[in-house]
């Protein structure tokens, strides 16, 4: 009994310890894309997340599970501009993840790598 109970407190501390990791990654996930908005103004940032929210249904949060959603909403906001916008974001990313140009050629393909090392980072460091 006592044996069980010792590997159920080590997994619920592993699951808490991977939960944590996770949530402060992904934090730092949409801090770049954040970061990335923040050169072009105040409007164009709420503008993006406003229209993700109202006519998406998704939340800032949920950025990562949907890339492409927000490359569609940059592009369907700000038409021309949405080039130097993803680029942004993107190069926040690659640098926070070190992430080469290669694998994070667009921002989809940024944040979908950077996902990737979240669960990564998850798996070694409790695994």
């Amino acid at each position: 009994m006592e044996r069980e109970q010792k590997d159920f407190v080590s997994t619920s501390s592993r699951l808490f310890l991977r939960q944590s990791v996770s949530k402060l990654e992904e934090y730092d996930l949409l801090e770049c894309v954040d970061k990335g908005l923040d050169p072009f103004g105040t409007n164009v940032k709420q503008s993006i997340y406003w229209k993700m929210s109202i006519l998406h249904n998704y939340s800032r949060n949920e950025i990562i599970e949907n890339p492409q959603l927000l490359q569609s909403v940059i592009r369907e906001t700000l038409s021309d501009s949405a080039i130097s916008v993803e680029e942004s974001i993107t190069r926040q990313i690659r640098l926070k993840f070190d992430l080469s140009t290669e694998s994070a050629s667009d921002l989809s393909e940024a944040i979908s790598n950077a996902k990737k090392r979240i669960i990564n980072v998850m798996t070694t460091t409790v695994g």
